[in-house]
């Protein structure tokens, strides 16, 4: 498989990577410069309110240790399309559509652009890869059957970093569909996760129940945890801003809000 992909990537010469400094696009990136050469690769990661900062700090940190090209992109403007802030199910098509176009405007010429998409994204709802296809956006390790499970083999394998991060994903799926998205909102959500993670939770999502209630997510066995130090983060979440808070006693599950989307 890893062969098929380098010459997948040789026949394309040089290569811009839509970074967003997760597992998959980490894995590619580096593939990508193992081949081709760090001067044939640019890597290019869009900074915009929906951003977890811990995800900009590794594509930094990764690009700069590789030696790189990174390009960091202004992303303020995703939350000026109300499209997007209005929070529809499609809310991916029209986010991922102009992130991509502020990439392919912003990359060389003469270099195809890549995402990190693999084959295990077609099993949930992703409205994004419609963008993707639409726009003629190449994503060889979903065209090359590349699966989640795979890809982090192969980053161990090949001493990738990162390969064991749990999933990432941007700040609105934190907020249910039909919920309007606001800079407000996700503030207080990004500080709280923030927190969080600073208590040593990596695995950790807070949703939105309503406008001012939390629900923490984390795995299952990470409950106890939470529990035990409920007053401490009752307190910090109330200063963040909500008002209510509780706890998923079914923890995290990757694509949660898909099932009930309308």
């Amino acid at each position: 498989m890893i062969g098929a992909l380098e010459e997948y990537l040789r026949g394309l010469g040089g290569v811009a990577i839509a970074y967003s400094g997760g597992v998959d696009s980490t894995f590619l990136l580096a593939i990508s410069a193992s081949i081709l050469g760090q001067e044939k690769v640019v890597a290019l990661t869009i900074q915009s309110p929906l951003t977890p900062p811990w995800e900009l700090d590794f594509a930094r940190d990764f690009c700069h240790t590789r030696g790189i090209q990174h390009l960091l992109l202004d992303g303020s403007f995703i939350l000026d399309d109300e499209r997007i802030t209005a929070n529809p199910p499609q809310r991916c098509y029209f986010c991922k559509k102009k992130l991509l176009e502020t990439i392919l405007q912003e990359r060389p010429a003469d270099h195809p652009l890549l995402t990190g998409t693999n084959a295990s994204d077609k099993s949930d709802f992703r409205p994004g890869m419609r963008a993707e296809e639409e726009m003629g956006i190449l994503t060889p390790l979903r065209e090359l059957g590349f699966t989640k499970e795979a890809i982090r083999e192969y980053s161990q394998r090949y001493g990738i970093p990162g390969f064991e991060r749990p999933p990432a994903a941007c700040f609105a799926t934190r907020i249910s569909f039909g919920e309007p998205i606001t800079q407000e909102k996700v503030r207080m959500v990004g500080e709280a996760e923030i927190f969080l993670r600073n208590l040593g939770l990596e695995l950790v999502r807070v949703r939105l129940l309503s406008r001012d209630t939390a629900s923490i997510e984390v795995a299952k066995e990470e409950g106890q945890r939470i529990l035990d130090l409920r007053e401490e983060i009752s307190r910090q979440f109330g200063e963040i801003g909500f008002r209510g808070v509780a706890l998923d006693l079914e923890g995290y599950r990757q694509g949660k809000l898909n099932v009930d989307r309308p």
